[in-house]
């Protein structure tokens, strides 16, 4: 009997157990040893609290798609559905406002919708914002577009630890819906499953798009490689997720650490290092949310909270504080267009259009204020 050594995943990435099971005789011949009976409770406990393998083809760390007639992206919502639905339905994503998730219908026929991440926590209604975007992309599907619906470090902290104080209004919010708090960590049930599959990052055409921004000068397939490796490792805990400098947590207002745009400072300028990020990454322009308050530049040009703001045409910030738990602004959407040349647009919920952005003109900043509450 040969039984070969196995790494297993431990729960909520706690590292892995690696073992070389022995065998020993008595006289009734080949016997386990207590090696491989506690060799089988661990793949049991393992198997019982993450479930099966991700499928990485499936559910991909980054999504591709090669072009899209026109692109929507959203910022962080954290749990305020009324005002994200205001805003999808100014951006002419869906129809009339909904009362609740089943009431939204897909308006916006082949186009592609990509959000940001960190849906859950600072509001009252994280559940109907996740099932509002997982409607929306069935629909989507149906009519020839798609909802791209990424992780945010909201998403990827709750997964590493669903009882750390950070997620205790989203977890407050389960137990209300009768939803198993432990087993959503484990990746099971329906927001389970959901949230354990979410991409990390997507690249549309020549726009890439991504909770943090910072992709680290990797391509997308060194990208997707520490990405899927990390996550197989170490779970959500991953560096690669919840570390400093990573696509999820880098931070461009400082709070105790370096933006991560001046990470080739005083070399190398806050241009020079984006357009060799996107170079590597084979695209045009980044798109990140996770920053809503004021970002100030190397050069002094500032960013003010609640602003749909790029920078250089490469940087582009969307996170403008929507939710009521943050209430910088009352949502706004980034809408891409190209027809008559590539155009980036902010659109209010009140109908405002502000042009960020476009092929002819190339403006080295753009901003929209922040959009009326």
């Amino acid at each position: 009997m040969d039984i070969p050594a196995v790494s297993l995943p431990l729960p909520h990435g706690r590292g892995s157990v690696s073992s070389e099971p022995r065998l020993s005789r008595s006289g009734n011949g080949k016997v386990l040893t207590m090696n491989i009976r506690l060799l089988v409770a661990a793949v049991f406990l393992c198997v019982a609290a993450t479930g099966a393998p991700r499928d990485w083809a499936k559910y991909p760390a980054v999504t591709q798609i090669a072009s899209a007639e026109e692109i929507f992206a959203i910022g962080d919502a954290h749990s305020d559905f009324k005002r994200l639905a205001r805003a999808m339905v100014a951006a002419r994503i869906i129809e009339a406002q909904p009362l609740k998730p089943e009431d939204a219908h897909w308006r916006a026929g082949h186009a592609v919708l990509v959000t940001t991440g960190d849906m859950i926590d600072k509001g009252p209604r994280a559940l109907d914002v996740l099932r509002l975007l997982m409607l929306l992309r069935t629909e989507a599907r149906r009519a020839g577009g798609d909802v791209v619906i990424l992780a945010g470090n909201h998403e990827a902290e709750f997964l590493a630890d669903p009882s750390a104080p950070k997620g205790r209004e989203f977890a407050r919010q389960l137990k209300a819906a009768n939803i198993d708090l432990n087993e959503v960590g484990a990746c099971k049930g329906e927001i389970g499953e959901f949230l354990c599959s979410l991409s990390f990052a997507a690249r549309v055409g020549d726009w890439f798009f991504s909770h943090g921004g910072n992709a680290g000068g990797r391509t997308v397939a060194q990208l997707t490689a520490d990405l899927q490796g990390g996550v197989e490792h170490d779970g959500f805990r991953t560096k690669h997720l919840v570390g400093d400098d990573s696509i999820l947590e880098s931070r461009l207002n400082g709070e105790g650490r370096k933006p991560w745009i001046d990470a080739g400072m005083p070399d190398r300028g806050e241009r020079e290092l984006l357009a060799d990020y996107a170079r590597a990454l084979g695209v045009q322009h980044f798109v990140e949310g996770h920053v809503p308050s004021d970002v100030v530049f190397a050069d002094g040009v500032k960013r003010n909270h609640g602003e749909m703001f790029q920078r250089f045409g490469l940087l582009f910030l969307i996170d403008t504080g929507m939710s009521e738990g943050v209430d910088d602004s009352g949502g706004a959407v980034l809408h891409i267009t190209f027809q008559g040349g590539e155009k980036a647009t902010a659109i209010c919920p009140d109908g405002k259009s502000t042009l960020l952005w476009d092929s002819v003109s190339k403006p080295d900043t753009g901003r929209a204020t922040a959009c009326a509450k």
